[in-house]
């Protein structure tokens, strides 16, 4: 995948004894810098909810001290996915949880193939799927109201006196409320 390059850790069978998951890879993406991303995905949602601080701490301790370049170590982001829809609190707190990484959660995701990788990297790290289409308006040139500038004209308006502006807004609001 020309996007996501996979890392090949030492710990990473260490990882998978360590933690009931049932798919483990890290890898960066090149965004301004490497971007590390974890994906991982615990055997069911009882064992996510036991154990995705453990293994955030894990990562934190054991992995990132070895990255030397600090764009990386701000830029780690770690998906956890689930085949199923995760509680809302369970999901709100991993979300929202500020320690060492930005975690993102991906429901009902039954395998983590190269195109759900790309998708969960292209929508939530380097948002390529948004769309922006720019309308170009004709803008038409100004043209001096005479009856506005007579208003105006009539209001030695200092701009220390807000008592002036109000008095000449009121004006302009009578002048034009029956033209509405």
């Amino acid at each position: 995948m020309g996007l996501f390059k996979e890392i090949e850790l030492e710990m990473a069978g260490e990882i998978k004894k360590s933690f009931e998951l049932s798919h483990f890879t890290i890898g960066t993406i090149h965004f301004g810098g490497d971007v590390i991303v974890c994906m991982v995905k615990f055997k069911d949602e009882k064992v996510l909810k036991k154990q995705w601080k453990e293994f955030n701490s894990y990562l934190t301790v054991k992995f990132i001290p070895s990255v030397k370049d600090e764009y990386s170590k701000w830029n780690f982001y770690i998906f956890y996915f689930s085949e199923k829809k995760v509680d809302k609190p369970l999901k709100y707190e991993i979300e929202n949880n500020k320690f060492s990484s930005r975690k993102i959660v991906i429901e009902n995701c039954e395998s983590i193939t190269e195109e759900v990788i790309k998708n969960s990297i292209t929508e939530h790290i380097t948002n390529d799927n948004i769309q922006i289409n720019l309308e170009n308006k004709q803008i038409l040139t100004f043209k001096k109201n005479v009856s506005l500038a007579k208003i105006i004209d009539n209001f030695s308006i200092n701009k220390k006196n807000d008592d002036d502006l109000q008095n000449a807004l009121n004006l302009i609001e009578n002048t034009y409320k029956d033209e509405v």
